[in-house]
């Protein structure tokens, strides 16, 4: 349980540094923080899967779940351009 609210708490600042990096109204900040959230999760368990462990903070694989959402973050930009 508290990996994951680890997770969301970081998740959720990758989300806001992001927006107040490239801005652009209120939506943005729920989508940017949905995408982060989503991206972070989605790197967390595909690390969990393939069995890779480059950074830990116990449980959680915060190096690649923050691959994938950086990853996701950008993308999801260049898909709302």
């Amino acid at each position: 349980m508290a990996t994951w609210v680890l997770g969301l708490i970081i998740a959720s600042i990758y989300g806001l540094v992001f927006y107040l990096a490239v801005g652009h109204g209120r939506l943005r900040l729920i989508g940017y923080w949905l995408v982060a959230l989503a991206g972070f999760g989605a790197g967390h368990v595909i690390a969990g899967v393939l069995g890779l462990g480059i950074a830990n903070i116990g449980e959680l694989f915060i190096a690649e779940a923050t691959l994938v959402s950086a990853a996701s973050l950008f993308a999801a930009r260049a898909w709302w351009r």
